[in-house]
């Protein structure tokens, strides 16, 4: 797992959950974003678009990947890490 990564989306979380006045516990792998972070749906998709701005990719423009497939900070990780991955083997 690329820690880079993960600490950006984590730094994205809290920002998002500052903004909208949202106490957070603990960040792990396994935390839930609507459930446990308590993210409503809006939430969420403000938490894409920033991410997308933050790491410059779009993950989901691809038809592999939904949304609605993320629940956790690793599945967010996993998602912006192949994006990236991808990215960057068509740079090559």
């Amino acid at each position: 797992m690329n820690t880079a990564i993960q600490n950006q989306i984590v730094t994205v979380i809290r920002r998002v959950a500052e903004e909208r006045h949202l106490k957070l516990p603990e960040i792990a792998d396994s935390t839930e974003i609507v459930d446990e972070l308590g993210f409503s749906s809006l939430q969420v998709a403000t938490l894409i678009a920033n991410l997308e701005e933050e790491l410059g990719v779009d993950p989901f423009q691809d038809e592999d990947v939904m949304i609605a497939d993320v629940r956790t900070v690793k599945d967010l990780n996993e998602i912006y890490e192949r994006a990236l991955a991808a990215r960057e083997s068509q740079v090559a």
